[in-house]
């Protein structure tokens, strides 16, 4: 812990400039402590354990379902195989490829809100295509957790999903924007804690009271897990809604989906 401390603090100093790379290979750089990807892995890691133990309740239902203790084993599997090993890749091949120089103060807040409007379509589109039934094979594990759900849900994901939906739209909208190197982590991190938030249980009452029109909230995420035809957007702006205000509601919206 000290250790994370360290490397937090001089990461957070340097946010400022270019990322270092004293270390050649691409692959040794992506799980260095070089990688802010690493850093920001540390911290999903830490905070998914922090919320897991706020939500045991949601954990018992989980293992005492039929199958449930497999199920959860899984559900932790794929979140050391997306979160420890494809997630610093795609960090360090953002950083190799599409890193900017520094911006101002307020061209950083325009490229955090550009990176958050673009991942939230991204991810809304992306989403929608494995609500078909022709890509429904990729999404199936993730809703395996339906009526219970537990944090560790978030990133208990296929390797399909992670690539097409969680990676994808960050990747190519990197490539689009080339944001600089403290606009991607601040944006990164709001995703990845609003990713946990949303599939956390015991806030879903007071995300219902408390979060804003516009975005996501636990509430509307676990709704969908439980009907899967409604609130498809996550996990920051709410895409549905958005959608809803301007062209109506979809015709498929709360119906039965079968996927077979």
């Amino acid at each position: 812990m000290a250790t994370l401390l360290n490397v937090t603090s001089q990461r957070l100093t340097h946010l400022d400039g270019p990322p270092a790379y004293p270390v050649d290979n691409f692959v040794s750089r992506a799980y260095s402590w070089d990688n802010d990807g690493v850093v920001m892995t540390t911290f999903t890691v830490i905070l998914t354990i922090l919320l897991e133990l706020c939500s045991l309740d949601a954990v018992s239902r989980i293992v005492s379902a039929k199958q449930g203790a497999q199920l959860y084993a899984k559900g932790v599997a794929m979140n050391v195989v997306n979160n420890c090993l494809l997630g610093p890749l795609a960090y360090e091949l953002v950083s190799t490829c599409f890193m900017a120089p520094p911006l101002s103060g307020w061209g950083r807040v325009g490229m955090v809100t550009a990176i958050l409007v673009g991942h939230a379509i991204g991810y809304y589109l992306a989403h929608r295509w494995m609500h078909t039934k022709q890509m429904y094979w990729a999404h199936r594990f993730h809703h395996r957790f339906n009526m219970h759900v537990a944090p560790v849900t978030a990133n208990a994901v296929s390797l399909a999903e992670y690539v097409v939906a969680y990676m994808a739209p960050f990747i190519l909208g990197s490539a689009l924007l080339q944001p600089d190197r403290l606009s991607l982590f601040v944006a990164v991190g709001i995703i990845s804690l609003n990713n946990l938030l949303i599939h956390t249980p015991r806030l879903a009452d007071l995300s219902a009271r408390l979060v804003p029109w516009l975005f996501v909230s636990t509430e509307m995420h676990l709704e969908h897990h439980r009907k899967l035809t409604t609130h498809w957007a996550a996990p920051t702006i709410s895409i549905d809604r958005l959608i809803e205000y301007f062209m109506g509601t979809p015709g498929s919206y709360g119906k039965e989906f079968k996927d077979d």
